[in-house]
């Protein structure tokens, strides 16, 4: 079986590494972009079973990186994992907009994202194997 492949989208060193740190321990395999424009080329051309992106980012933000996701009607269902410094409240409509399939408030503990993971990622081989 393919290994399970996530995309990591965030201009900040630290939350990119401790986001891939996680992935790794699950046996994920990663593939790194610095912003959403960086992520979108990476989304393109290679395969990916899951999306984790920053809110805040140059050239393309989060929302618009979900929003170019969501109109790809090949992958478009992807499960994406939204982090942001940004309030809930000023992200929910956009949540709702974008769909992002769970939102993380930075800074959060890794335990916390590590449960989402862990959720995503027992969904993910779910489906693998039902196919």
């Amino acid at each position: 079986m393919m290994p399970i492949r996530a995309l990591i989208c965030d201009d900040d060193n630290f939350y990119r590494q401790l986001v891939k740190d996680l992935l790794l321990e699950r046996g994920v395999e990663v593939l790194e972009a610095r912003d959403g424009q960086e992520a979108m080329g990476v989304f393109l051309r290679e395969e990916v079973d899951l999306v984790v992106t920053d809110f805040l980012m140059p050239r393309l933000d989060g929302l618009q990186f979900i929003r170019a996701i969501r109109s790809n009607q090949k992958r478009g269902r992807v499960p994406v994992i939204l982090l942001s410094a940004i309030s809930r409240t000023h992200i929910e409509a956009a949540e709702q907009e974008f769909m992002a399939d769970y939102y993380l408030n930075k800074p959060f503990k890794p335990k916390k994202l590590a449960v989402i993971l862990d959720r995503v990622l027992h969904t993910i081989r779910a489906a693998r194997g039902a196919t």
